[in-house]
């Protein structure tokens, strides 16, 4: 930032909006809608993700938890507020959908929503109750998730990544963890994107050093 500044964050942002989606579109059972645009050029969350009975809404942040351990108030305040921005996004997208705005007529009113804000490091407290507190009351349950999560989640074999959301949920306690924690134990396959850029690494030309 202190060499690029903005234009860096805007391209790094673009890049992990786009990434989270391709993520999101190896959901064997949802269907992904992009953004949607509406009054006066608004924007809904990034990614929409419909299943048989979730529709997740999904808010992408590409920030990081390093200025909250350091403590320097500035910006620590700054990450929160990125937070706070991405319920609040997820706040306005649920109420629109709800009210059946014209431009959110095809995503279903008939089943929960859940919000799921991705951050590009996992934030592991930003769930406790201690960090609801300083962020709005929604009406609309939201999980702060790492992409490294939601790397494992989008590779559940023998559940679904809707019916662990659910369940997790439900769970009073549960709910109030990482998202990590939902999947320890889970029958998890391969990540088709990150063994696609795994073999893109010039090792791999080297056969002494795949051992996969």
């Amino acid at each position: 930032m202190a060499r690029f500044g903005s234009p860096f964050a805007q391209d790094l942002g673009d890049l992990f909006e786009q990434y989270t989606g391709r993520q999101l579109r190896q959901l064997p059972d949802a269907t992904v809608h992009a953004e949607i645009i509406y009054r006066d050029e608004r924007r809904s969350v990034d990614w929409i993700v419909v299943f048989d009975d979730l529709v997740l809404l999904v808010e992408v942040k590409p920030t990081r938890p390093t200025q909250l351990r350091l403590g320097v108030l500035d910006r620590t305040n700054a990450a929160l507020r990125q937070l706070k921005h991405a319920r609040q996004q997820v706040e306005v997208t649920a109420a629109l959908i709800t009210s059946r705005h014209p431009n959110f007529t095809h995503i279903p009113v008939d089943r929960p929503v859940h919000g799921l804000v991705v951050t590009m490091e996992p934030f592991h407290t930003a769930n406790a109750p201690f960090q609801r507190e300083g962020q709005p009351d929604t009406g609309t349950s939201v999980t702060v998730c790492s992409v490294a999560e939601l790397e494992h989640l989008v590779t559940l074999r023998d559940t679904s990544a809707n019916r662990v959301l659910l369940e997790r949920q439900a769970d009073a306690l549960q709910s109030t963890y990482s998202l990590g924690p939902a999947l320890t134990g889970q029958n998890l396959g391969r990540n088709a994107i990150l063994d696609e850029v795994w073999d893109s690494y010039p090792w791999k030309r080297h056969a002494g050093l795949t051992g996969r």
